[in-house]
């Protein structure tokens, strides 16, 4: 978790927005809640799926994929 948000390839914009708010390394943002993350501005979906990745964490857990009829 010591992962450096700037090693994520992160858009640049986010990622100055992200050390703006004081977010350095991956393991500053463990507290944060899906919902909390995708507020910040700049942050999309493919960012926000690098960040989950480097947290180990599960990007979507209550989405379920729907089953075709």
């Amino acid at each position: 978790m010591d992962t450096k948000l700037a090693d994520l390839k992160l858009t640049p914009w986010l990622l100055d927005e992200l050390n703006q708010l004081g977010y350095e390394v991956v393991g500053d943002m463990q507290h944060l809640p899906a919902e909390e993350m995708l507020r910040i501005p700049g942050m999309g979906g493919h960012c926000y799926r690098k960040i989950a990745k480097a947290l180990e964490r599960e990007p979507f857990p209550d989405v379920k994929k729907r089953v075709r009829r």
